[in-house]
């Protein structure tokens, strides 16, 4: 029988919209957590609400909060742990514990004493930045631009930087965003509505950055992003764009010997996939302990914290257009 009522936020017809759900107890290998915190992350809701013209959708995979109920077999976890995991925007929900379960739900990470709430919601989110930089390999004195100043790509820029990237050219068309980049540690920033984004990356990189990272979901930048490329360098499409870009194959990419890499990462978060052993879980971890640390930051990428109830409203803000926000976490413990 259920036990627990739950909110959650769903897209159909591609509107917004909130309903009650019935949350079972755990079974002996699940855990109940309590929500406080969600992340919208922004281009794949955007996605998201697009697909859900035709089909009732679920957003979210970045929600914080408590652990209410431990299933008897669940070992590791106490009621009123602080933990991060990949269910969507709801209120509460189970997370099933079992290590030989490879299933993104089924991630619940410990969020430690020196990291907030609001902060780790992002930690899922920084895994995809984190996952991007690791794969185009941005080593010390390598030039780098980032195509794109949204939440994700202020991440990457951070990350490239400690990695010792040398200069770190942040591309934006908004100066509120580039303006935070600074803080997130470019050198340099190139508004693209008032100057040519390509020549300019080129001026401040000697002749082409050695590696380009494509964040947004804007296909047509795909194109930029190779011309602002030096000869061998490498081109990481950290963003999520849907649909198809038309690029040049001579002078664009075959003649510049470019690298264009993929990142989406694999399904399955706990094994080591194509050579690369930084798993999704190890990632997390990483990041969790950066901001423990006080050597990764995210606070101030935070432009709304709103009740759960506002979402109808801050999804229209972001259909709108980039303007006049950056991060939006919704509050499931104030609503």
């Amino acid at each position: 029988m259920p036990t627990t009522t739950s909110q959650v936020v769903f897209l159909e017809g591609g509107a917004v919209a909130i309903e009650d759900i019935a949350i079972p107890d755990p079974a002996p290998n699940q855990i109940l957590v309590r929500s406080t915190r969600s992340l919208i992350s922004a281009g794949t809701e955007l996605n998201i609400l697009e697909l859900s013209a035709t089909e009732r959708r679920d957003p979210g995979y970045a929600l914080v909060g408590q652990v209410a109920e431990v299933g008897l077999e669940v070992e590791g976890y106490a009621v009123g742990d602080r933990v991060l995991t990949c269910l969507p925007h709801q209120g509460a929900g189970l997370i099933t514990i079992d290590p030989d379960l490879d299933d993104v739900p089924a991630y619940a990470g410990h969020v430690p004493d020196d990291v907030s709430d609001d902060d780790a919601s992002f930690v899922v989110l920084g895994d995809v930045a984190l996952h991007g930089v690791r794969r185009a390999r941005p080593g010390l004195g390598d030039s780098v631009a980032v195509f794109g100043q949204g939440g994700l790509g202020q991440m990457v820029t951070q990350f490239a930087r400690m990695a010792g990237a040398y200069p770190v050219v942040a591309v934006d068309l908004l100066d509120e965003r580039l303006d935070l980049a600074r803080w997130s540690g470019a050198t340099h920033t190139v508004n693209a509505q008032r100057e040519d984004a390509v020549a300019a990356v080129q001026d401040l990189t000697g002749g082409g950055a050695r590696v380009v990272f494509m964040v947004t979901r804007t296909p047509k930048i795909l194109p930029d992003c190779l011309r602002a490329a030096a000869a061998g360098g490498t081109i990481s499409m950290t963003g999520s764009p849907p649909g198809t870009v038309e690029i040049g194959l001579q002078v664009e990419l075959l003649r510049k010997e470019l690298s264009i890499i993929g990142t989406y990462q694999s399904m399955y978060p706990r094994e080591p996939y194509h050579m690369f052993q930084w798993t999704r879980a190890a990632n997390r971890q990483y990041i969790l302990d950066a901001m423990g640390r006080g050597e990764f930051r995210v606070d101030r990428l935070i432009s709304h914290r709103e009740p759960y109830t506002n979402a109808a409203d801050l999804y229209a803000k972001i259909r709108r257009g980039p303007e006049g926000w950056l991060s939006i976490i919704l509050q499931w413990d104030q609503a």
